[in-house]
């Protein structure tokens, strides 16, 4: 039975090759978007499957309380000893400290990468085995080192690395992210004590090296960096994982966390932190948190594209419903006659559903394909260069693209089967296209209307969202720049030698320093107290520049003075302040600011200078609070202002200064503009794939309106004769065909334009700075989907108009 339903399936569709192509391509459109979203959730899906014990494997997150809303992966460094010691049914517990990452020097040779601070523990969670080195050993004493075979093999090539010494010198490169850090500390001689092997799949800890954990201390000795092992107020440095043993279980595990935090942080103590067990599985994907090990597709957008993804496919859907009503009255003969001669409603059921499923198949052939190439431009997104898709479909996958297509050939030929499967033999040459659903909109209608609403929501989402990028891109940050050349220091005397020796180049028009770039996603917070009235307060950013940094940044001076030259040895005898810091912390104007006496950090300054308000942070967030201060031993950026008559002998000018001057020190350089504009990367990737996504909803519309008014001039085309042999003119029978697609486009613009405007707005508000849905943009949009439709319709109206009323007239 089943085997005629398909050959019957397969001889209809044959039959109506255009309407088949159309539904089949239309669904191969939709279904590979669709696809690419569950090829991306399964690689997300796919990171740390390859750890033994992945289900029993824990890491501890910290939330803060009582009015402190910060969430973080990290945790304080002595709560793995605590849990190990004094709680039963955990196996075993490891930590992963932050804050090492630079360049591995060996003979002439150099290597660099980032990664933990971590003892053997971490190997008896984890499955990170060594092809080299003994595991329970490796990070036993004090300044070992193990590093992947990539950095094995840049390093030694063919040497054994095992019992090799090099030099480490700290960068601050993160593991898991694009930070590649500008200040350097020399950790000292590191000692090769194991190589890890290749990581058989994606994990969410992507480190390049492990030092040992008791090289702590011994840093920390130096003043290197800071550590304490029992610190309980430190929860942003260190990482804890746990491993339970096989009969304990979550709930445990999270009670033996709340009774540690409850001991630790009681109330009325100043930091108060919460603990939160978060399985392994639910590391990738997740929702942001700070201090996250590595880049990852945020839970809502991989939500927010799930969903987009469905609204085209339930268009796509919507187009194979509506045309298969619409042909209901050619199929009404057939399934009469099948039904007198026997038929059950389960039986014609089931042949219209084979028929569904049979296009949908092929529609996913199609849909592999298109898959290969939203692939290939995916990977070219900024996003990707980070979260690292891949693309390799594996046999569990195809199947699962399977399952999905019977799925949507289920549900596209649901209602079509239904109402098939329902016909009386009787009255079957009604046709059922005019099943009432309002009181005078007819099934159809409500299709195509709802088909027409979906694209011009996404037309104008489009339009607004690309508004609102070219804003951001073109934004006045109310600094110069353009033409200035960022470059990393590492230490603070690098940049007083390269300012020295760049001086009388007649391409620069200056060198200054600074801390972080502006702008850029940086920022660092503080608290401030008048000194007169230490009750008053405020939260403030801050960061540090030298003297010359307001003129090569060229910023506003409003009041005041820039910094001396020379900065005395605390660096904290002045600071500049931005006009939102006066004016919030009420000094009335920039003069009366000047020579105010300020509380930070302990330190009691004096307001020397008031600057114009300038954006400083993202230009997501609105300008706040802004302190500059002046100690040379923050500086991590060169600031050069240069011509920009001959960039690139200047910037070779530049490298060859560097190298001459500190030559233990890479010159790395990045354009500020080229900065500014990366950190608006992703937007710039939301508008591309959102602008896909719109011309996918427009060609799915466009293709169930081809196909709608194909079919209406086709039975209509004996009335279209008629009308042209009486002295029907070819306006006349243009308007007639299209007059009723005019009426329901309409009545999609009346629906779909406050809609989109209420939906746009919504998003527009995280966006301190943000464009409105103005009546140009919805008024654009309803001009386009209005060409772009009647075209369409307009293409088989004329078809009908000019066609030899012979034709049709003729007896069959």
């Amino acid at each position: 039975m089943i085997k005629n339903y398909f050959k019957i399936a397969i001889r209809t569709l044959t039959k109506n090759k255009a309407f088949s192509l159309i539904n089949i391509v239309g669904l191969a459109v939709s279904m590979s978007v669709c696809l690419l979203i569950i090829n991306i959730y399964a690689d997300q899906k796919s990171y740390d499957q390859f750890h033994g014990n992945k289900d029993r494997i824990y890491r501890v997150l910290t939330y803060g309380i009582g009015g402190d809303n910060s969430k973080t992966a990290s945790s304080a460094f002595p709560l793995a000893k605590k849990l190990q010691q004094d709680y039963p049914g955990i196996e075993q517990t490891a930590s992963l400290v932050r804050n090492i990452g630079g360049d591995m020097l060996y003979k002439e040779k150099a290597a660099s990468g980032g990664g933990y601070f971590a003892d053997g523990q971490l190997f008896k969670i984890m499955d990170f085995k060594l092809s080299k080195g003994d595991a329970a050993t490796a990070l036993q004493n004090p300044y070992s080192l193990v590093i992947t075979e990539e950095i094995a093999k840049e390093l030694f090539n063919n040497e054994d690395p095992i019992g090799k010494a090099v030099q480490f010198n700290d960068k601050g490169v993160n593991p898991g992210g694009p930070e590649k850090g500008n200040k350097e500390t020399a950790f000292g001689i590191f000692t090769i004590t194991g190589v890890l092997q290749n990581v058989p799949g994606k994990t969410h800890l992507p480190f390049k090296l492990l030092a040992s954990l008791s090289t702590l201390p011994a840093l920390a000795n130096e003043k290197k960096l800071g550590f304490d092992a029992n610190d309980w107020g430190n929860v942003w440095t260190n990482y804890t994982y746990v491993l339970l043993e096989k009969t304990n279980t979550k709930a445990n595990l999270q009670a033996d966390l709340n009774q540690v935090a409850a001991m630790q942080y009681p109330k009325g103590s100043g930091s108060r932190f919460v603990f939160k067990a978060q399985a392994l599985n639910e590391i990738t994907p997740s929702n942001p948190i700070g201090n996250e090990t590595h880049l990852s597709m945020p839970v809502v957008m991989l939500l927010i594209l799930s969903i987009l993804g469905m609204i085209i496919m339930f268009s796509a859907c919507l187009n194979y419903t509506n045309l298969s009503v619409a042909r209901a009255l050619t199929r009404a003969k057939e399934v009469g006659l099948r039904k007198v001669a026997g038929a059950t409603r389960a039986q014609v059921f089931a042949q219209f559903i084979c028929e569904a499923i049979i296009v949908s198949l092929a529609a996913l052939v199609l849909a592999v394909v298109m898959l290969k190439l939203l692939a290939i431009a995916f990977t070219g997104l900024w996003l990707n260069q980070f979260i690292n898709i891949s693309f390799q479909q594996s046999l569990p996958l195809l199947l699962v693209f399977v399952a999905f297509a019977v799925l949507i050939g289920f549900i596209a030929g649901l209602l079509p089967s239904i109402y098939m499967a329902a016909f009386n033999p009787i009255v079957m040459m009604k046709n059922f296209g005019g099943l009432k659903l309002f009181k005078r909109l007819t099934l159809r209608k409500v299709l195509l209307v709802t088909q027409f609403c979906v694209s011009l929501i996404f037309i104008i989402s489009t339009a607004v969202l690309y508004q609102q990028t070219k804003r951001i891109l073109n934004f006045d940050y109310g600094f110069d720049k353009k033409n200035i050349v960022d470059v990393s220091l590492y230490k603070l005397d690098n940049y007083q030698r390269f300012a020295q020796a760049i001086e009388g180049n007649k391409d620069i028009g200056g060198i200054s320093a600074c801390s972080f770039m502006p702008a850029t996603g940086s920022n660092n917070g503080t608290r401030i107290f008048k000194v007169e009235r230490s009750k008053d307060s405020m939260d403030v950013s801050f960061f540090d520049v030298d003297a010359k940094f307001i003129d090569v940044w060229s910023l506003k001076l409003l009041a005041g003075k820039t910094f001396p030259e020379m900065p005395d040895t605390s660096g904290e005898r002045y600071i500049i302040v931005n006009e939102t810091m006066v004016r919030r912390f009420n000094y009335g104007t920039p003069i009366a600011a000047v020579g105010q006496k300020i509380l930070i950090d302990g330190n009691t300054v004096e307001i020397a200078g008031v600057v114009k308000d300038f954006q400083f942070l993202d230009v997501s967030r609105p300008i706040e609070a802004l302190v500059l201060r002046n100690r040379p031993k923050e500086f991590g950026y060169a600031n050069i202002k240069v011509s920009g008559h001959h960039t690139s002998e200047t910037i070779a000018f530049l490298e060859k200064t560097w190298k001459k001057v500190n030559p233990n020190a890479k010159f790395e350089y990045s354009f500020l503009d080229e900065q500014l504009l990366m950190t608006h990367s992703f937007l710039v990737d939301v508008a591309k794939i959102l602008g896909f996504l719109s011309l996918m909803a427009v060609l799915i519309s466009s293709f169930g309106l081809l196909g709608m008014a194909t079919y209406t001039a086709e039975t209509r085309a004996k009335e279209i004769s008629i009308r042209k042999v009486v002295g029907s003119s070819v306006p006349q029978i243009i308007v007639l065909l299209s007059k009723g697609y005019a009426q329901l486009l309409l009545i999609a613009i009346i629906i779909a334009v406050p809609l989109s405007w209420y939906l746009n707005n919504m998003w527009l508000q995280f966006f301190a700075y943000r464009v409105s849905v103005s009546a140009g943009i919805l008024l654009m949009s309803v001009v386009m989907m209005l060409l772009i439709s009647m075209v369409t319709v307009l293409s088989q109206s004329l078809r009908a108009a000019f066609s030899n009323p012979v034709d049709s007239l003729k007896p069959d």
